[in-house]
């Protein structure tokens, strides 16, 4: 199914048309950039999903393709588009078919530069949108993967002074693309996330003296669909710290409040990470950095009329890992990525061996806040298990890099006694101009 075709193949044909005039043009070479990239991943991993040996597992490749344009030739404005296609092949199980899948605008913006002596930038159309660490806001379609995290907002950033600025944004996500026009569309159109998703963020960052703060509030408004017969109002409210305790150490720590409706029922949720790293280079062969940390996602109590559970707005990504978050879609109720009802205490470290090549490994310790009723965590306790990861990243030069992912994991009491360990693989290599 091709959705509004002419649309795309006229907008395709100027955008290569253009982008080679002004290529063309020495004096305009500073100011368009076309970027190119190419990124393929081998997957595989046994039983990550269900914990259950007895199924088949899973082995894909996964070829993302990205071509963009950027012009910042005129005075007080930058324009970008970038259109991108991930294609998949599966070796097994039978049952999964490859595909071309669509082509779709990743990027198609417009930003406005004032210069006025209060630096203020605008930026409308469909951008990404990460600020910080990606603890609440990185991510605005869970449902593509790696695919795409981009917002379809309008954002602000202002510079109030030196070191303190804030940006602000109104975002809307609708659960399948009804916005661009999507070319090579499947008959069943990629689903976005569950929900269709009105969003607003404020969010500031500054410096008192070597501190870094930052403070912010979201609003996160749900529609309900066929699928989904029910309305949320998410508030969020929190703050992020970064203290550099010595020459070598800094700990950072972020919380944020959680408060609202889901439906009838009121929203009362707390999630926050906290950690100490220690920088230990030129101290010792190899050694990077040390990592010891700790995060929780509160969990919804069954007992109380309450809404307790974490939600994590727009942040359903692999913040910790990117095996676990196939693991929490069965007792999430199909949602991948739904960090809730979680902590862990963990460390890490990295090492880098040359200018091209570096490995880090992290290994964490995962409980539950609360009891799952569910069958598949029916265990005696709140114990997950234990999460243990290895990567291994390569750079061949400045157009080509890429890494290896290994990661394992053991089930803990939480999970049904009959669950099983699984081990999970990744490898990638990018070439990007």
């Amino acid at each position: 199914m091709i959705k509004n075709l002419h649309l795309v193949l006229i907008f395709l044909f100027n955008f290569f048309f253009t982008g080679m005039l002004f290529a063309s043009n020495g004096d305009d070479d500073d100011k368009l950039k076309l970027s190119f990239s190419e990124r393929t991943r081998l997957t595989v991993f046994d039983n990550s999903i269900s914990l259950n040996d007895d199924g088949d597992p899973w082995a894909f490749s996964r070829h993302k393709t990205s071509l963009g344009l950027k012009y910042t030739g005129l005075d007080k404005f930058d324009f970008n588009v970038k259109f991108t296609n991930e294609s998949r092949v599966w070796f097994t199980p039978k049952t999964k078919e490859s595909r071309f899948d669509e082509i779709f605008f990743d990027q198609l913006y417009v930003k406005w530069k004032t210069g006025v002596k209060v630096p203020l930038e605008l930026t409308l159309g469909r951008q990404n949108i990460i600020l910080d660490e990606g603890f609440i806001c990185l991510d605005g379609q869970p449902l593509t993967g790696s695919r795409s995290i981009y917002f379809n907002a309008a954002r602000f950033d202002i510079t109030i002074k030196k070191d303190h600025n804030i940006t602000g944004f109104y975002s809307y996500i609708p659960h399948s693309d009804d916005i661009l026009p999507v070319m090579h569309e499947a008959e069943l159109p990629q689903a976005l996330e569950e929900q269709a998703n009105v969003g607003l963020g404020l969010y500031y960052r500054g410096k008192i003296n070597k501190n870094k703060l930052s403070l912010y509030y979201f609003l996160k408004n749900t529609k309900s669909n066929d699928s989904n017969p029910y309305e949320s109002k998410i508030n969020a409210l929190g703050a992020r710290m970064h203290i550099p305790l010595y020459d070598r150490m800094n700990f950072v720590f972020e919380g944020a409040y959680q408060f609202g409706k889901l439906e009838s029922l009121d929203r009362s949720a707390f999630g926050g990470y906290a950690y100490l790293d220690y920088n230990l280079t030129n101290k010792t062969p190899f050694l990077t950095k040390l990592t010891l940390g700790s995060f929780y996602l509160s969990g919804d109590d069954p007992n109380t009329k309450k809404v307790e559970g974490w939600d994590p707005l727009w942040s359903r990504w692999p913040k910790w890992s990117e095996s676990y978050i196939y693991t929490l879609i069965i007792e999430n109720k199909g949602k991948v990525a739904y960090w809730s009802n979680i902590s862990s205490l963990y460390a890490s470290f990295k090492a880098k061996f040359t200018e091209s090549i570096s490995f880090q490994t992290a290994f964490h310790h995962l409980m539950a806040v609360e009891d799952n009723t569910s069958d598949f965590c029916s265990g005696s306790g709140k114990n997950r298990g234990n999460l243990l990861s290895f990567r291994l990243n390569y750079k061949i030069d400045k157009n080509w890099s890429g890494h290896f992912l290994v990661e394992n994991f053991e089930p803990g009491n939480y999970y049904s006694p009959t669950a099983d360990g699984y081990n999970w693989f990744r490898f990638e290599l990018l070439f990007k101009i």
